[in-house]
């Protein structure tokens, strides 16, 4: 277990030499510009943090997703950007190419009020044993969405839903919208098909067999398919249309939808949900680490993530910043977190990458 207290201070081991160290990268008034890259809604709070921290001005760039913003640092880009923010499986990665710099716990004093879920998940999946390298900051799950005039609210709630023309009497054929992604999808699959020891390591590990049939599966099924959507907007016309009656995807994506369409709620399977949370990570090549650090504590600030995540739609990791919330939609029972599978790198990602076209093109 890391000692979360744990940091080394000296300016050979971490680059931060105090605020005589900032002077590298100064906005107008003598502040210190801490440059982001992250998703869209961030900018959201600039304002707040930079007049809790006077010295200090955020640059937001959005960026295309998880991988590229690894290709980003791994490519240099670690000098240009104090802060990147992937998704949880792709801390490792940061870690690993020693692009991440470890997180100073002096300065992170939200850091005790994060669920034990992503304390935990601090001290593990973003460690190397010794260190922290990344901060928990707002979090999610898949599961799937569903319109309860056609499949009532009591079914059985089952991944299985995804992948039958029929169940408990409602007519599903041609009513189901997988996620347009190869790596969520297919796990998905692999949940209905009961492999739930293939997350149980690091990595999640299909066999060979287990393979061959999630793509059998989802081949077989794909005439049944509306189709694969990935973006919000598009689903909420479908439900709106009247097109859809399932849909796999993230569950702000169902939040946002739901908030249009009354008939449409979100499931809560008796199989395991695959939680996603976003990890930031303060950049190695940063000139302005300890100014980073304390705009990554603001992000889990009772007040400020509470804001963060009724403006993005999306739940804040810290509980005390989610007993800030009044939005229904986002309210928890903290024991949802039990048992959730946190997402995992593909043990043969070029595989799932390969099998995916072909599921879509078959």
């Amino acid at each position: 277990m890391v000692d979360r207290r744990q940091f080394i201070k000296a300016a050979g081991a971490t680059g931060v030499t105090g605020m005589a160290g900032l002077s590298g990268c100064m906005g107008g008034g003598g502040a210190t510009t801490v440059s982001i890259l992250t998703w869209t809604g961030f900018d959201s709070v600039n304002d707040q943090i930079e007049d809790e921290l006077d010295d200090v001005e955020i640059e937001i760039t959005p960026a295309d997703g998880s991988a590229n913003m690894f290709a980003t640092v791994n490519a240099g880009g670690g000098e240009e950007y104090d802060i990147v923010v992937p998704n949880n499986e792709y801390v490792p990665q940061f870690i690993e190419a020693e692009l991440a710099a470890p997180v100073d716990m002096d300065v992170m004093t939200n850091f005790d009020s994060l669920y034990p879920t992503f304390q935990s998940a601090a001290e593990g999946q973003f460690s190397d044993g010794s260190e922290i390298y990344g901060l928990p900051i707002q979090f999610g799950w898949y599961a799937y969405g569903y319109d309860s005039s056609v499949l009532p609210e009591d079914h059985e709630h089952s991944y299985e839903v995804l992948f039958s023309e029929e169940y408990e009497g409602a007519d599903l054929a041609g009513g189901i919208a997988l996620y347009d992604g190869y790596f969520k999808s297919i796990m998905a699959a692999g949940l209905a098909l009961g492999y739930t020891e293939a997350f149980e390591g690091d990595t999640v590990s299909f066999t060979d067999e287990q393979l061959t049939e999630i793509e059998e599966t989802m081949i077989d099924f794909k005439p049944n398919l509306l189709g694969f959507v990935h973006d919000e907007e598009t689903l909420t016309q479908d439900y709106q249309n009247g097109n859809v009656v399932a849909s796999y995807a993230n569950r702000s994506t169902h939040v946002g939808i739901m908030n249009e369409v009354d008939d449409v709620e979100f499931s809560e399977p008796k199989e395991n949900e695959l939680t996603w949370f976003e990890g930031a990570v303060v950049t190695e090549g940063s000139e302005n680490k300890e100014a980073a650090f304390r705009v990554l504590n603001e992000y889990i600030d009772p007040d400020t993530g509470a804001d963060l995540s009724e403006e993005r739609n999306i739940l804040n990791t810290s509980q005390a910043a989610m007993d800030n919330i009044d939005a229904p939609d986002l309210q928890i029972e903290p024991d949802v977190l039990e048992g959730m599978i946190p997402f995992k790198p593909a043990e043969r990602d070029d595989e799932w990458i390969e099998m995916f076209e072909r599921i879509k093109n078959a």
